[in-house]
């Protein structure tokens, strides 16, 4: 689902880039994908699964506002998900939680949490 999410979220206006790790030298906003879980959600005929996708993104305006629109065009962006990535089908995505958090040294992290239901191939 990783790669999917970074698909979705590549070419985001605003973004400077989508990483899997805080990334060295990258300008502000950008998105830092991570940590992930996945759960069981199949049944006794078909494999699938709960992939629950946490993206982070990092700002170091001052204030929200840059913040709470990019949050929002990553939410749309991500329920937009669909079709066949590594073996499996992305049956649906669904928000979790989305907030922007205290800033800290400078910094203003938002994330946004989202749950895609997958079913495999």
């Amino acid at each position: 689902m990783q790669k999917a999410v970074v698909a979705a979220l590549a070419e985001l206006p605003g973004l400077t880039g989508v990483f899997d790790g805080p990334p060295a030298d990258t300008a502000a906003p950008y998105a830092v994908i991570g940590p992930g879980l996945v759960t069981d959600a199949g049944t006794k005929t078909e494999v699938a699964h709960d992939h629950r996708v946490l993206v982070t993104i990092w700002d170091d305006r001052p204030g929200g506002a840059r913040l709470q629109a990019l949050l929002g065009a990553a939410e749309v962006r991500l329920r937009a998900l669909s079709g066949n990535w590594d073996g499996h089908r992305i049956v649906n995505a669904r928000l979790v939680r989305a907030g922007v958090n205290a800033p800290a040294d400078g910094w203003r992290p938002g994330v946004i949490e989202m749950r895609l239901r997958s079913e495999q191939l």
